[in-house]
C-alpha cells in the first residue's frame, strides 16, 4: 500500500513498536492517536532541518526589509513562511556567496550592501514541505523510525525496544542522507575574479559562479 498520508507514516512507527492501528492523528479520538498527533510534525520540521534534502529543496528571491540591521551588516531578507533550512545564496548574476558574507538572524538573511546586494536576494532552501506524497521513500522510512524513536518508551516501556529502534533509525539516516547526496554530484565551480573582486570588496568572503 501507498504511503499517502501522515497518518501512514505514524501507522509506520506504531508497526516498529507493535502499537495499535492509529485511524486520523488530525482528528484523534484515542490517546495513542493524540500522542502521535502531538509528535508528528515536530518530528517532521526536525528532520527536514537535519539534511539537505534534495526533495525538500526550493528556491526563492527575497525582498529587502525596511528594517535594517542595528550593525555589522546594511539590508536584510525575511525568509518565507516555510523556510526550513538555508542550503545557497546567490545573487542575480549567478554567484554563490561563501557563509562568510551572510548572517541568519530572527528569520532573516542578513547581507552587506558592501557586497553589491540589490533589493533581493536569491535563495535555495529545504521548506516546510508537508505533501507526504512528495517525500523520498527514504525520508519516509527514516521520519517513522524518527517517530518510533521518540514514543518507543512511552508506548513500550522497554529499554530493548528503544535501543532496538533506535539502532535501526540510526542506519536509516545514513542510509538516506548518503543516498541524497549521490544523487547531487559535485557542484562545477569557476571563479571568477573580476566579479569576486567586486563582491568581496576586499573582504575574506570568496564568490565562485556556480555551473548546475
Amino acid at each position: 500500500m501507498a504511503i499517502t498520508s501522515k497518518t501512514d507514516i505514524c501507522n509506520l512507527a506504531s508497526d516498529l513498536l507493535s502499537g495499535s492501528t492509529i485511524a486520523d492523528i488530525d482528528n484523534p479520538t484515542t490517546a495513542d492517536e493524540a500522542l502521535y498527533a502531538r509528535w508528528y510534525d515536530h518530528s517532521r520540521q526536525k528532520s527536514l532541518r537535519e539534511h539537505p534534502w534534495n526533495f525538500a529543496a526550493k528556491r526563492a528571491v527575497l525582498a529587502a526589509s525596511s528594517t535594517v540591521p542595528l550593525f555589522g551588516y546594511e539590508a536584510q531578507f525575511p525568509f518565507p513562511a516555510d523556510y526550513m533550512r538555508l542550503l545557497t545564496v546567490e545573487t542575480q548574476d549567478g554567484i554563490q556567496y561563501s557563509s562568510e558574507a551572510y548572517q541568519i538572524e530572527a528569520g532573516s538573511l542578513l547581507l552587506s550592501t558592501n557586497l553589491g546586494i540589490s533589493a533581493s536576494a536569491r535563495i535555495r532552501y529545504v521548506h516546510d514541505i508537508e505533501d507526504v506524497t512528495k517525500f523520498d521513500p527514504l525520508f519516509i522510512d527514516y521520519l517513522a523510525l524518527t517517530i518510533a524513536v521518540s514514543l518507543a518508551f512511552k508506548v513500550t516501556e522497554s529499554n530493548v525496544t528503544v535501543e532496538r529502534v533506535a539502532s535501526l533509525e540510526k542506519r536509516a539516516s545514513s542510509m538516506s542522507k548518503a543516498i541524497n547526496g549521490q544523487e547531487r554530484p559535485p557542484t562545477k565551480i569557476h571563479k571568477s575574479k573580476n566579479r569576486a573582486a567586486r563582491l568581496n570588496n576586499g573582504s575574506s568572503a570568496l564568490s565562485h559562479r556556480i555551473v548546475f
